[in-house]
């Protein structure tokens, strides 16, 4: 899977995004808090994307870094197993710290290599879905192009975990030299990110080791089938805006 930062780092979304239609509040505050890494990206800061992950996405890494590296088959895609919780929690912390290891070596890699970025946009959002425990509950908030507001999320009946996911576009110009000639190339790459943010726990039980009412954020490359192992009703057909590089003089 390919890092969140790397895709911050070397990735936008089209400019269709730049639609008229109102914005919620959710969307306003996820770019918002998106918009805060701004400073980490144009450093090359791997540190901060991994801090800002989404902490079941960041187990399930971690995870399988350590199974490449040590033979470990543990997975903690829900949280820490019952059996054995301190063996599990101890194996688990050392796991992350291998993976935040691996992330700030991406960084030092791409300063020496002489990745620079020039500038870093964060767009308004393309999409919002609020994600709830029963699949009959799901809604599109912001559905097409065709619809001009976002629904009341109030309207929603539920039960149990509440999420937001919001696509958030971004745009990157960047350089780097040639590895075939060593001139330096000057780049514009669109691609985008998810927005996570748990909103409420089943039975006030949080599982899944996050903030409430904080955002954190997963790679654009992370198949819906994935995103779907942690938000069941996440509607397979989400909408995502194209992504595409273009050569700057």
């Amino acid at each position: 899977m390919r890092t969140l930062m790397m895709t911050a780092l070397v990735g936008a979304v089209s400019c269709a995004v730049a639609q008229a239609a109102p914005v919620s509040e959710a969307g306003r505050s996820a770019q918002s808090a998106a918009g805060e890494y701004k400073a980490a990206v144009m450093d090359c800061d791997m540190s901060w994307c991994f801090d800002y992950m989404y902490p079941p996405i960041k187990r399930t890494l971690a995870d399988r870094l350590a199974s490449r590296t040590q033979g470990n088959d543990m997975d903690y895609i829900t949280g820490l197993r019952k059996d054995k919780n301190e063996q599990a929690a101890e194996r688990l912390k050392k796991n992350l710290e291998a993976l935040r290891a691996q992330y700030e070596a991406m960084g030092r890699q791409m300063k020496a290599g002489g990745f620079k970025v020039e500038r870093f946009v964060v767009g308004a959002p393309y999409a919002e879905y609020e994600l709830v425990s029963s699949s009959s509950a799901v809604r599109n908030i912001k559905a097409g192009s065709q619809e001009k507001t976002y629904r009341n999320p109030d309207e929603i009946k539920w039960k149990g975990d509440r999420s937001r996911l919001v696509v958030l576009p971004t745009t990157l110009w960047f350089s780097a030299p040639d590895p075939s000639t060593g001139r330096r190339v000057r780049m514009e790459r669109r691609d985008f990110i998810y927005a996570v943010r748990d909103e409420a726990y089943h039975n006030n039980v949080n599982t899944r080791g996050t903030e409430p009412g904080k955002w954190y954020f997963i790679d654009s490359n992370t198949p819906v089938s994935t995103l779907r192992s942690y938000f069941p009703t996440l509607p397979l057909n989400v909408r995502t805006p194209d992504t595409g590089d273009r050569l700057l003089q």
